[in-house]
C-alpha cells in the first residue's frame, strides 16, 4: 500500500496516510510541541470477520454493581445510540451517541445517571438504534 503525504500550511501539519484504515498526523506549532496523532478511521478486515448484523452481543456481568459492559456490534458504518432507560421509557443515561463504523464495541455503565447520581436498585432497559434497527435488552442493578 503506498504512503502518501501532505503538508498543509495553514494548519502546520504533515498527514501520512498509512492505508485505508489509519491516518496518521504530525502536528508541528511555533510555539509548541510536535505532537503524533494516530486516528483509526476504518477497518480493513480481508478475512471477513466483521460482525453480520447490528446487535447488542451481551452485557455482563448481569445482574451488575456497581456497573457492567455492554458488548455490540455494528455491520456497517452508521450513526448509533446507545442508551439506558428505565422501565417507564425515561433516558436513564446516554452512553455513546454518534456515528460508527463497523466493528465490535464496549462501552460500560456505572449505574450513574445523566446528572452523575446514582440510580437505584432494578431494572433498567439498553437500548441499541443503528442505521433504522433497534435492539434492546434487560440490565438488573442490584445494590
Amino acid at each position: 500500500m503506498p504512503i502518501r503525504t501532505w503538508f498543509v500550511p495553514f494548519l502546520a501539519a504533515v498527514v501520512v496516510l498509512l492505508g485505508a484504515a489509519t491516518a496518521r498526523a504530525t502536528v508541528a506549532y511555533a510555539d509548541s510541541d510536535v505532537f503524533l496523532l494516530d486516528t483509526i478511521t476504518g477497518v480493513d478486515d480481508p478475512t471477513g470477520r466483521l460482525p453480520a448484523m447490528t446487535r447488542l452481543a451481551a452485557i455482563q456481568p448481569n445482574p451488575f454493581n456497581p456497573s457492567t459492559t455492554i458488548a455490540f456490534e455494528l455491520a456497517a458504518d452508521g450513526q448509533l445510540e446507545l442508551a439506558i432507560f428505565d422501565l417507564r421509557g425515561r433516558l436513564v443515561k446516554m452512553l455513546v451517541s454518534g456515528s460508527g463504523t463497523a466493528g465490535s464495541y464496549r462501552a460500560n455503565w456505572n449505574g450513574l445517571d445523566r446528572q452523575g447520581r446514582i440510580v437505584p436498585s432494578g431494572a433498567y432497559i439498553c437500548r441499541l438504534v443503528c442505521r433504522g434497527q433497534e435492539q434492546t435488552m434487560k440490565l438488573l442493578l442490584a445494590r
